[in-house]
């Protein structure tokens, strides 16, 4: 066998090790994996929120779920994969909040009674990351007398009369003013590659 290839079993078997004493509580073995695998893994969190301070903050929640989560890896994947898999979740969680704060910069925070859904229980913001960006970007552009209606009907899940009352105008300009923002959004998200289908947030 040749001895990269025997250099590529030592090394797994002494991970499998250090996975096998992390398993038992061992904070030191904890730390040499982060030593081993952080470097990788820090592409991986780069690649999914796209600058560095975010992906070391993605990297260190996914550590610290991971330290937490550790005694009850089985093995069924390797350590690494089983790392991807969080990073991938914690990569997500952090750039949700971020999507969030985006939205709550664009019209504040209108949803204040308690009775009312918050942005963060808005079906928008559960799609891909790429689409929520070009909304973002098509939102800040669209003229604020139809931004706001669509943020408040389609984001925060306002009633047309409570959209009326709130913005100080008739629920039927209210209905007009929505369909003249999906529309305008609609066509900006398919100049940005997504079809009607992608965008079935914006509905009719």
């Amino acid at each position: 066998m040749p001895a990269g290839d025997s250099r590529g079993i030592m090394e797994s078997n002494a991970l499998k090790k250090l996975v096998d004493e992390a398993r038992t509580g061992s904070k030191d073995a904890f730390e040499e994996l982060v030593r081993i695998t952080y470097p990788n893994l820090l592409k991986r969190a780069l690649s999914l929120t796209g600058n560095i301070e975010d992906a070391r903050d993605a990297l260190q929640d996914a550590y610290i779920r991971a330290f937490k989560s550790v005694t009850n890896f089985r093995g069924d994947s390797s350590f690494f994969k089983w790392m991807i898999t969080i990073v991938n979740n914690a990569s997500a969680t952090l750039m949700a909040k971020a999507r969030r704060r985006s939205f709550e910069l664009i019209l504040g925070n209108p949803a204040e009674d308690e009775t009312k859904e918050s942005l963060a229980d808005s079906p928008v913001l559960e799609r891909d990351p790429i689409f929520v960006v070009e909304l973002l970007k098509a939102l800040e552009v669209l003229p604020e007398n139809l931004k706001f209606v669509f943020v408040l009907k389609d984001l925060y899940g306002f009633d047309h009369d409570e959209i009326a009352d709130t913005l100080g105008i008739s629920e039927s300009n209210s209905k007009i003013r929505l369909h003249r923002a999906r529309k305008q959004l609609r066509a900006a998200l398919g100049a940005a590659g997504f079809e009607s289908q992608d965008d079935a947030a914006l509905e009719n």
